[in-house]
């Protein structure tokens, strides 16, 4: 990827108001002063959240099942990169490596984070795709977003 990517913090899961109602967002910061919202669904926002406090649910879900089985499999994820946008569609590539083989799979941004905060590993975006949707701190409205949970 090279210096066409760079590294970006999970900062939490929130609730913004749309005109359809409640959704909620991941929001993403490489610096702490630029924002990228993704919106997602209920499913990815509870089990971003639970990785993000490190809650392990007594039976695996969906995510935690998938780091069960790459385990078992000896295989690991390598990197998760945010690599397109399409009229707000975010894509994601999950790099995974077995066997000394490494591949690319198409995913979901809001799976692959899931993932990449339960591997411990970065979660990378294109710089083109962060200054095109990235908001300030001072455009950020925390007022009209509310923690998840």
């Amino acid at each position: 990827m090279g210096d066409d990517v760079t590294p970006v913090e999970v900062k939490g899961i929130y609730m913004v108001s749309t005109t359809t109602g409640h959704t909620p967002v991941v929001l993403l910061t490489d610096d702490g002063h630029r924002f990228l919202p993704i919106y997602i669904g209920i499913s990815e926002a509870i089990s971003i959240n639970a990785a993000l406090h490190g809650e392990v649910p007594s039976r695996p879900m969906t995510h935690d099942l998938i780091m069960s089985i790459l385990e078992n499999f000896d295989a690991r994820i390598v990197t998760v990169v945010i690599d397109d946008v399409d009229e707000g569609i975010y894509y994601a590539q999950l790099s995974i490596k077995v066997n000394g083989t490494e591949k690319q799979l198409d995913a979901r941004p809001s799976d692959c984070i899931a993932l990449a905060i339960r591997a411990e590993t970065s979660v990378l975006i294109r710089r083109s795709i962060l200054d095109d949707g990235a908001i300030s701190k001072d455009d950020l409205d925390i007022k009209e977003m509310d923690f998840f949970f």
